[in-house]
């Protein structure tokens, strides 16, 4: 009898030993980078543990990789919380599965998550396996699913449009400004953070967008439009030696640009390139005679061509 009851506790021994549970990871092909963003979107992770008849205290194994194969950032197992499964369907999300405050990366992406909470643009594969608690032995297979983080293009701006010269009665009453949206679309609303300065007297445009305060400093969620009504002198044509002679021809100079912000209100490029997230900025002039310049000349040549042919006539 004692060696029937010492066969069965080793078989059953065994068939714990050697058994595995179910699992099943789901994971959007297009997550944003912000990885906290993760943990409240149910969408983008989900991790189910099938029930087995067997109770197992598990704990769960997370690295993410580069499409290559190469570990970035792995969970850190003695820190990990233990989960209890199989005896009915576990359910987790990205809260459990990647706990970002016990995930340890490594590299350039160390610090760029130390510094933005963001991944890089790039494929990647997250790969999700269940380990014994005490000794983290796999208690399942290990699964993995690859991912995208797309590259994002800042808006373009569009009106008023490089080197464009608005006519002052016009101006003082409002000012269109226009862009191109964050491509590509991300799953959450971008807000546009425009800033518009005048170039003062013997500075360049780009030191008073460096330097100066703006005239215009204004948030816009979602939209790439927004009207300005500047309440704005704009009668005293600009001297600065820093523009040329025809510019100074236009009028007033301003310079416009437009900061990118995603849902936590930082910069959406932060890792390379621009990192302030600013897209190309724009010179446009508002002429204190009211219109276009060049225009004005052209109708002033037209008329008086027109004058001269009716004298002749």
């Amino acid at each position: 009898m004692k060696k029937i009851v010492l066969l069965f506790l080793i078989n059953f021994m065994a068939a714990i030993s050697f058994a595995q549970l179910n699992t099943n990871l789901i994971l959007s092909t297009t997550p944003t980078a912000l990885l906290s963003d993760w943990a409240n979107r149910k969408d983008v992770l989900t991790y189910i543990v099938s029930p087995s008849g067997l109770l197992f205290q598990v704990k769960i194994k997370t690295e993410l990789k580069l499409s290559d194969g190469t570990v970035i950032g792995t969970t850190d197992l003695a820190k990990a919380k233990i989960y209890t499964a199989g005896n009915a369907n576990l359910i987790l999300t990205a809260l459990d599965v990647m706990p970002l405050e016990i995930m340890l990366f490594t590299g350039k992406y160390k610090s760029t998550f130390d510094k933005t909470g963001k991944l890089p643009a790039d494929n990647y594969q997250l790969c999700v396996q269940l380990v014994a608690a005490v000794d983290y032995r796999a208690l399942s297979e290990i699964k993995c699913k690859f991912f995208n983080v797309a590259a994002l293009q800042l808006p373009v701006l569009m009106k008023p449009y490089n080197d464009e010269a608005l006519d002052t009665k016009i101006a003082q009453t409002a000012i269109t400004f226009r862009w191109t949206p964050l491509i590509p679309k991300t799953t959450t609303i971008a807000t546009y953070h425009l800033q518009v300065f005048e170039v003062q007297e013997n500075q360049t445009p780009m030191q008073s967008l460096r330097s100066s305060q703006p005239l215009l400093d204004v948030e816009v969620k979602g939209a790439t439009q927004y009207i300005w009504r500047p309440q704005i002198n704009f009668s005293t044509a600009i001297s600065a030696d820093s523009i040329t002679p025809a510019a100074q021809q236009k009028g007033k100079a301003f310079i416009w640009t437009i900061q990118t912000l995603d849902n936590q209100g930082l910069p959406v490029l932060q890792t390379e390139g621009n990192g302030e997230s600013r897209s190309e900025p724009i010179i446009f002039y508002v002429n204190p005679g009211g219109g276009n310049p060049a225009l004005k000349q052209k109708k002033k040549a037209t008329k008086g061509l027109k004058d001269t042919l009716k004298t002749q006539v």
